[in-house]
């Protein structure tokens, strides 16, 4: 028996932590999306426009596609757990 099946709400708990996990990831990717602008800025050297150019990055879209799709698995196991809603 796994943890989820001896507790429902464990699945919930799960794929919640997952996505704060996700999001605390997005964030600092922000951080250093800021900073490369912040390098252009002050100091427009060919690399650093291309850098700040090429912002947000496939990996800020790659992740909030996964998020997004956490989101649909959370709403399956919120369903599951509570039942439909009226």
């Amino acid at each position: 028996m796994t943890d989820r099946d001896a507790d429902p709400y464990q699945a919930i708990e799960d794929l919640l932590d997952e996505i704060q996990l996700k999001h605390f990831d997005q964030a600092e990717r922000l951080g250093d999306y800021r900073r490369l602008v912040e390098d252009a800025r002050h100091d427009p050297t060919d690399d650093n426009v291309r850098l700040a150019r090429s912002l947000p990055g496939a990996k800020y879209f790659v992740t909030t596609e996964y998020i997004r799709q956490l989101w649909l698995k959370l709403e399956v196991e919120l369903a599951k757990t509570f039942g439909e809603a009226g």
